[in-house]
């Protein structure tokens, strides 16, 4: 009976041809992730999509050889589950979800036919099309669909597993092409999905590595994979490090002094006045009764007792920088470890901790002196995974989190560590860091959960972002030729100026930027710019525009020589 029920490997899926399988495909993605990478519809480092797909199938390869059962429903609910809590960026997520829905089709089995094996690849478009909010056509999400369709079809023909997945990748190469044509962005790029081609890499793999044996795959990297229909990538892979600032600290005002005010009368006019007579890198954030401080100075004792002529202090918190400069700057740590950061001495206090995923060591200061209990590290090119942000809320005291992603490919990331906590999280969609600062500005510790929610919400709608980074490429967006290496600026995801000039490039983005509404620009700079650089930048802004403040932050961040913040 066990050898009729084992019929032909060509028919029934075993244990080990689904570890081949996940091992090939995640060997492809090793192969094929840069050329996935630059399917990027603007010229910007930001095109982090099969980088984030392999991370994810990594997470998946790790739980599958350390599974030694017979239960092919067993294993993929493991390597489903690893790819989950490994899952980067919305692709890797996705990913992750068409992982899930081919676990749930085969749960309970210990051998899969065709069949079966169509069954479950249809759950997984279903679980693919619920991770996301809003489905779109053109996307991984078509290229999945139009991959069952091709196996259900071969398999009404009686086709055997392998010649299924030939169908399969043949529909979705079909499919892949017409993605240009589907979406606008893709076809003013001249691209087709990323993610839909990140799938057809993952299929491509699981085929070439069911003719394989299991040791010949875990021996891969001594062989040469097959050329295939997608060129091996020659750029080297490697990991991103934490970002350290490429300039010395001014110590002229070395104690950062946070603190908070609270007044009866909520009279705060002049004490940002006040309080710049004593340093630098002020910020003032007030909300009827409560204002936050955050002070760079040489006479913090000066500046508390200026602030008791406006009301009681709380939370007071005095650090010399030197010695946080000196101990991350020491500090290398790859992205593959979480990097959460902590801010002690408000653990105690407020109804929901916040974190605040973010990059750039003056980021990373200014959100924790605005309130941010943990700060994962991590943004543009360099997601955090689910397990970072999980680990991030299983840390806090607290009874509820908030989280703010400030990255448009991070909040699906985050949506799915709020679905497996154990605790109170709302995610506030925060798609960059100025506003995940407005966020965090808006957020009062002393009003309940919800109503900080609104507010926080509310926040982010008063504030602008802009972008100054460099062209990955030589591309041509709606008539404008872009070569690589230009400097480049964004608002509202398009590209608003070109050029050879740094300074030029910025002042553009800013011009596009501001309006006779606004009242407020601040300029982060980034660590491959001097302070003396950005300065020359603030003040061609502020003589542009006499009638608005302008504010110059060391936000440390790499990629982004210059992010504007306009509220």
């Amino acid at each position: 009976m066990a050898s009729e029920a084992r019929i032909s490997q060509d028919y029934l899926l075993s244990v080990e041809d689904f570890k081949k399988m996940i091992l090939g495909a995640s060997y492809f993605f090793e192969r094929e992730k840069e050329k996935i990478d630059a399917l990027n519809v603007f010229p910007v480092p930001d095109g982090d999509t099969g980088t984030n797909m392999s991370m994810t199938l990594g997470a998946a390869v790790k739980g599958s050889l350390s599974y030694e059962g017979e239960s092919i429903g067993e294993l993929s609910e493991i390597v489903a589950s690893h790819a989950l809590m490994g899952a980067r960026g919305n692709s890797g997520v996705i990913l992750s979800q068409i992982l899930r829905g081919i676990a749930h089709g085969l749960q309970k089995k210990d051998y899969i036919s065709p069949g079966e094996f169509s069954k479950a690849f249809q759950y997984a478009v279903v679980y693919a099309y619920k991770a996301v909010s809003t489905p779109v056509e053109g996307t991984i999400l078509t290229v999945a669909r139009e991959m069952a369709r091709g196996i259900r079809n071969a398999v009404k023909k009686g086709e055997n597993v392998h010649n299924s997945m030939e169908e399969a990748i043949k529909s979705g190469k079909a499919a892949l092409e017409k993605t240009t044509e589907m979406l606008p962005a893709l076809k003013d790029a001249g691209v087709v999905d990323a993610g839909g081609l990140g799938l057809l890499v993952f299929l491509e793999g699981c085929l070439y590595a069911m003719k394989q044996s299991l040791d010949d795959l875990l021996n891969h990297k001594q062989k040469s994979l097959p050329g295939g229909g997608f060129p091996a990538s020659t750029i080297p892979s490697g990991q991103h490090t934490r970002p350290i600032p490429s300039e010395p600290l001014d110590l002229q005002h070395p104690y950062c002094t946070e603190m908070i005010i609270k007044s009866e009368n909520g009279a705060f006019s002049g004490l940002e006045s006040e309080l710049s007579s004593y340093g630098d890198s002020l910020i003032v954030a007030s909300d009827k009764n409560l204002a936050k401080i955050h002070l760079h100075t040489a006479s913090p004792g000066l500046a508390l007792q200026a602030a008791l002529d406006y009301g009681t202090l709380h939370d007071i918190k005095i650090q010399n920088m030197e010695d946080q400069h000196e101990e991350a700057a020491s500090s290398k740590a790859p992205v593959e470890t979480p990097i959460i950061l902590p801010k002690a001495g408000r653990h105690e206090q407020g109804e929901a901790g916040i974190i605040s995923v973010s990059f750039g060591e003056g980021f990373r200061e200014i959100f924790l002196s605005l309130g941010a209990d943990e700060i994962v590290f991590g943004g543009q090119t360099m997601n955090p995974k689910v397990e970072d942000l999980l680990h991030a809320v299983q840390k806090l005291p607290q009874k509820a989190t908030v989280i703010l992603p400030n990255n448009k490919n991070i909040i699906m990331v985050a949506e799915q560590a709020k679905t497996l906590a154990d605790k109170y999280v709302e995610v506030v969609e925060t798609r960059s860091l100025p506003e995940g600062l407005a966020a965090l500005l808006a957020y009062n510790p002393y009003q309940p959960v919800e109503n900080n929610l609104t507010a926080m919400v509310e926040g982010i709608t008063r504030v602008k972002t802009g972008l100054v980074t460099y062209a990955t490429r030589d591309t041509t967006i709606r008539g404008s030729n872009i070569k690589t290496g230009q400097y480049l600026g964004l608002f509202e995801d398009e590209i608003v100026s070109a050029g050879e000039d740094l300074n030029q490039t910025a002042l553009e983005v800013a011009e596009e930027i501001i309006t006779e509404d606004n009242d407020i620009v601040t300029i982060f700079y980034g660590r491959d710019i001097s302070r003396s650089e950005a300065s020359l930048l603030a003040n061609a802004v502020a003589e542009k525009n006499p009638e608005l403040e302008v504010e110059l932050q060391h936000g440390g961040q790499p990629i982004y020589y210059y992010i504007f913040s306009v509220e």
